[in-house]
């Protein structure tokens, strides 16, 4: 899917990983500046599911959050 939705980007020359590498930043961004839920929903549900590159940034991103956003969430 990646390839095929990326076909002629700039982005396709990153590559998947480092492409979610990057959405992890942009999200713990989003995160810093909003407090939103939501963002921390989305983070959390990907964490498993990537490589140890990407973990790390996701964690960098949760750590953005304020406490209080964090513990409204289910473990």
């Amino acid at each position: 899917d990646f390839l095929r939705e990326t076909e002629g980007s700039a982005i396709r020359r990153i590559g998947f990983e480092r492409w979610q590498r990057n959405l992890a930043v942009a999200l713990g961004n989003a995160l810093a500046a909003s407090g939103d839920a939501a963002i921390v929903a989305a983070l959390k549900a990907r964490r498993e599911a990537v490589s140890p590159l990407v973990r790390e940034h996701i964690d960098w991103a949760l750590q953005q959050a304020a406490p209080a956003a964090l513990a409204a969430l289910p473990a």
